[in-house]
């Protein structure tokens, strides 16, 4: 059974902006990320800074645009926002769900890119940039350069699950990860992705894995999600060498 922390990790952040501040402060105390996101913590300088990522390696990481030049050692997975930017907290909030931990889903495009055909990678990763937030196949289609028929007809050839199938498993990875991460109920992580009821991602979660989320905590949580990506991207004899860092389950169904 996952046990939750007191507080999830902080959200790390240098500004001279009131307004982007108030954003971020908002997004850590009433939205929809605030109950897997903990406290916002500002720095006072770029050195500063350094030192926070240091103590907090997986948080996520705004950074002012204004505070690029500052010397300090450059933080390659920082969201940089602009002071002057209209976006909305709702825009933000998405940013700083895709600031969390983001070597993790790093290291699965690294193993996908060892044992999955490059179109199949391409499709996979638009997949999981767009798993923050809910997303049709056009949409997703549109982002690879290509019309909805055409998109079904790729995955189709490529031998790979559809579209719909590859985003459910996509939202699946993302909601594991991020509960993983915080340690806070699937349920709560789903949610701040965009998730209107927990019935509805149980559902997702049936449709993309045959099981319901209990079950997928139980057989190892986001390593066994890893797992089938890999499995249903790659060709069907290669699969069985493939075990996710900490996955014990045994063959998917």
């Amino acid at each position: 059974m996952r046990t939750c922390r007191q507080v999830p990790p902080p959200l790390l952040a240098i500004s001279g902006s009131r307004v982007l501040r108030r954003k971020l402060q908002m997004v850590v105390e009433t939205g929809f990320v605030s109950p897997i996101v903990g406290p916002l913590v500002l720095a006072g300088s770029r050195h500063e800074l350094d030192d926070l990522v240091e103590r907090h390696p997986t948080s996520p990481v705004v950074v002012d645009a204004a505070f690029l030049g500052e010397p300090g050692s450059p933080v390659p997975r920082a969201i940089v926002l602009r002071t002057e930017s209209q976006d909305s907290v709702r825009a933000v909030e998405r940013a700083v769900l895709m600031g969390i931990d983001p070597e993790r889903p790093d290291r699965l495009r690294a193993r996908m890119r060892e044992r999955v055909a490059t179109e199949a990678c391409r499709i996979m990763d638009r997949v999981l940039a767009r798993s923050f937030a809910p997303c049709r196949v056009p949409e997703l289609a549109a982002d690879l350069g290509l019309s909805h028929l055409a998109l079904i007809r790729r995955c189709a050839a490529l031998d790979i699950p559809t579209p719909k199938k590859l985003l459910d498993l996509g939202r699946v990875y993302t909601v594991e990860r991020l509960a993983e991460w915080s340690e806070r109920p699937s349920g709560v992580a789903a949610k701040a992705v965009g998730f209107l009821e927990s019935s509805h991602y149980r559902r997702t979660v049936r449709r993309a894995l045959g099981a319901p989320p209990t079950v997928v905590r139980r057989r190892g949580g986001v390593a066994h999600v890893d797992r089938a990506i890999i499995r249903r991207l790659s060709a069907r004899t290669c699969w069985q060498a493939y075990r996710a860092p900490g996955d014990t389950s045994k063959k998917l169904g």
